[in-house]
């Protein structure tokens, strides 16, 4: 089987961790899948030297002096797969529709290549209908393969593909009709996605790599909260902060590790001082993966105060590492954790969050590290969730051809 993969979002020497579970998502599939061929279409949709920003007119100049420079790429992640990049660059969708047109002339290009190299794609995979699923859309019906999509976009759908009268945008809407399925990622998701008329909707979650994060003895003796996310509002840090005042009243050698950056950043930091808890909240800042893991195996709970997700890899990483969850109702984690791997408050309630913690500190032992990584391996690892994306794969090829 030949693959070819259209992510929306890709990590860059920018944004590294950008998308980072599409490109891992692929290269498990091609780990487990050894017969097979995969190939990564990219165009740089997250570095900075490509994004055109009407309000950096310079900065824009200058972006557009250095794309000469920039030269597409053709490299090996593995024995059966390939990442292609050529540099296109990517800007409102109200100016030449984003520049779609030479987005998809790359992202064509790496198709021919793929196939001049391992035969005729059998299935295209976009992340996301916009803009992956809007290219793997027309190039499907140019060169008659089915294609899928999996989507990723939280809060769903962004207000910027909102139509008239509450609808959805065209970019969107199209790509999700023809599309053969439309995955999703947490039962949470599903039920919105049908709330909008999408067809063919099937639930397959995101995978994590479980060689990679796993269960290690800790190593300091304090209570460990952490949380790691991009430090902006729907990320609940503020509401986290104050639960956390309340936790120190009572236990003052617990510690708050944030790990993280973001727009929000400074204003958090101010908080923690107005909050005279500054003593006991770390800041890590951006995390490389090796680091992220040995800060879940070094914490005693992971805490997630999130008012929009589809399936956060954080919780998936930390149940991995064996470690209980403090999650919100928030359109994904809940799906996650159980009475066996943790709590789950509602968004925004400073008490609720507090009485969670509380909880976790006071009753730590109730949760057995074996159990919360035995559910996660049973769920979201690697080789569980590759056997369902390709029993959808093959569904979806043998549908083709029979339509043929």
């Amino acid at each position: 089987m030949n693959v070819f993969i259209i992510p929306s979002w890709y990590p860059s020497k920018d944004n590294p961790h950008t998308g980072i579970f599409n490109k891992e998502q692929s290269v498990a599939m091609a780990e487990f899948n050894p017969d097979s061929n995969f190939a990564i279409s990219t165009w740089g949709t997250h570095e900075n030297d490509l994004l055109i920003l009407g309000e950096d007119n310079f900065k824009n100049i200058l972006k557009f002096l250095k794309y000469p420079s920039k030269k597409a790429t053709a490299r090996k992640l593995g024995g059966n797969i390939t990442e292609y990049y050529t540099p296109a660059f990517t800007w409102t969708r109200k100016f030449l529709q984003g520049n779609m047109e030479n987005i998809i002339k790359s992202n064509e290009k790496h198709l021919m290549a793929f196939q001049n190299e391992v035969g005729k794609a059998d299935i295209i995979h976009a992340h996301s209908a916009h803009p992956g699923g809007w290219v793997a859309m027309l190039l499907a019906k140019k060169h008659a393969i089915p294609y899928v999509i999996t989507e990723h976009m939280a809060p769903f759908p962004f207000r910027s593909f909102l139509g008239k009268g509450n609808t959805l945008d065209k970019y969107l809407a199209r790509p999700f009709q023809c599309a053969a399925a439309n995955v999703v990622v947490s039962p949470q998701q599903k039920q919105n996605l049908m709330k909008w008329g999408i067809p063919n909707l099937r639930y397959i979650p995101n995978l994590t790599d479980e060689s990679f994060f796993y269960p290690k003895p800790k190593g300091s003796s304090n209570f460990v909260f952490l949380t790691l996310a991009v430090l902006e509002d729907r990320k609940g840090i503020i509401y986290l902060l104050k639960a956390f005042k309340s936790i120190l009243t009572g236990y003052p050698s617990a510690r708050l590790v944030i790990g993280g950056d973001g727009p929000q950043r400074e204003i958090y930091q101010a908080l923690a001082s107005d909050l005279e808890i500054a003593a006991n909240v770390q800041w890590l800042g951006t995390l490389s993966r090796q680091q992220a893991a040995n800060e879940m195996q070094n914490c005693d709970a992971f805490v997630l105060p999130s008012f929009h997700e589809n399936l956060p890899l954080v919780l998936l990483e930390a149940s991995a590492c064996g470690k209980p969850l403090i999650g919100t109702y928030c359109g994904g984690s809940e799906s996650i954790i159980n009475e066996k791997n943790g709590l789950v408050v509602e968004p925004g309630n400073v008490d609720a969050l507090y009485g969670a913690m509380e909880d976790m500190y006071l009753n730590h032992q109730r949760y057995n590290a074996e159990e919360i990584r035995a559910d996660f391996i049973s769920k979201y690892s690697r080789p569980v969730v590759c056997k369902q994306i390709m029993d959808l794969y093959k569904q979806v090829i043998a549908q083709h051809k029979y339509t043929l």
